[in-house]
Order: structure tokens, then C-alpha cells, then sequence
């Protein structure tokens, strides 16, 4: 159920390594820590392709070697964040059995990469096909988080009612829970009850949890 929210990768294995390449790699490497830094610091709108190059220490035209513009960029930045996030939802689920369990765990999961990479959940997660509506990279990578719902009951043993489209569903639900921990910081609540009342409102809203109270 998870493959669908893995980007295949190369396999490089058997490359060989040379001075150039290991060169461009750090290159590259500078200006994705540069990117990620200043789309959460200062937002996609205020930053531009020249600040990208200024900030990793590189001339300008040395950007348009690795990006063709700020939108692939940031592009770049959201699929890398959005990587480590399912990255870590995959370890953490790993044995964990029984839908309401999952989802805590999924809940909790996404309050921690939060707290441990502040703005790294609005920046990276603002939805890319309205920063780059006609790009399909940016659709793969909306369509990616509809997986979700999928991943949580791979092996849970209660079907969801087939009257709902979990694609849907998915999305729905990471428009909650990023309006629930938003709301949740402002407040601010306790972390386990803002868990608990969150998977229980999703178990019964899916139809899996009727007869809890």
C-alpha cells in the first residue's frame, strides 16, 4: 500500500564517483539546505533565486545548473520534506496494529517532524499545484499524499465503506489535521487529547469505530 508514496530512486550503486560529481553533488546540496532555509524563514513569495545562490555561497548563474527556476526549486525543497515526513510515517508504522493505534501514530508523527523542523510543515506543505498549477511534478506530489487513508489501513482488518473515495478521503484529512495542529498551537492544547479526539474522529467518521465512546 505504501509504494505508491515512495519516489523510486536510481540505483547508483555502481557509478563511479568522480571529483566533478562529488563537486556538483555538495553544489547541489548547498543550495537545497539554502532553498529549504529561506522558503521557511521568509516564504516562497519573498524568495528569489538570487537569494538561493547568495545564501549557499555560489555565483548566481550556478542556480540555473541544478534548478530551471524558483518553482522547481521549490518544488525540489517540498518533495524532500514531504520524503522525510513518509519516510517517517513507514518506520513508525512498522508493527503497529489496529487502525486507531495508526492513526495516532501518523498524528504524532506529524506533531514531532513539526516540532523538531519549525515551518518546515507550512512551508514545504503548501499545496504545490497552486504554486505551479500546469507542472505535473507538483500534481504527482499532491496526488502522493492521497495514499494516506490507504497506508494507515494496510493492515487493519475493517474495510472502510466503498461508498467513499479514500484518495478523497486522504485529502480531507490532511486538511484537518494541518487546520487541528495549527489550532492547536494557538490554544495551546494537550498534545495527547488533541491525538486521542482526532483518531477517534476520524475512526468513527470512516465507519471503524461506531460503538466506542
Amino acid at each position: 500500500m505504501v509504494e505508491s508514496l515512495v519516489r523510486p530512486r536510481p540505483d547508483i550503486s555502481r557509478a563511479p564517483i568522480t571529483r566533478s560529481h562529488a563537486t556538483t553533488s555538495r553544489t547541489l546540496q548547498r543550495l537545497r539546505d539554502s532553498a529549504r532555509e529561506l522558503f521557511v524563514r521568509v516564504g516562497y513569495q519573498d524568495t528569489r533565486p538570487q537569494d538561493i545562490a547568495r545564501n549557499a555561497g555560489v555565483a548566481n548563474g550556478t542556480f540555473y545548473l541544478h534548478f530551471n527556476d524558483k518553482n522547481s526549486a521549490f518544488l525540489d525543497f517540498a518533495e524532500q520534506a514531504q520524503s522525510e515526513l513518509i519516510d517517517s510515517l513507514i518506520e513508525n508504522l512498522d508493527g503497529v496494529h489496529g487502525h486507531r493505534a495508526r492513526w495516532r501514530v501518523v498524528i504524532e508523527t506529524i506533531i514531532n517532524f513539526g516540532f523538531e523542523q519549525p515551518g518546515i510543515l507550512n512551508a514545504a506543505f503548501l499545496d504545490p499545484v497552486l504554486i505551479a498549477p500546469h507542472n505535473d511534478e507538483a500534481w504527482r506530489m499532491y496526488d502522493r499524499l492521497g495514499a494516506m487513508v490507504k497506508m494507515v489501513l494496510a493492515e487493519s482488518s475493517q474495510e472502510v465503506s466503498a461508498e467513499y473515495d479514500l484518495e478523497m478521503m486522504s485529502h480531507a484529512i490532511c486538511g484537518m489535521l494541518r487546520h487541528a495542529l495549527t489550532y492547536s498551537v494557538r490554544k495551546p492544547l494537550d498534545l495527547d487529547k488533541l491525538t486521542d479526539d482526532l483518531s477517534l474522529f476520524i475512526d468513527r467518521g470512516l465507519g471503524l469505530d461506531k460503538n466506542s465512546r
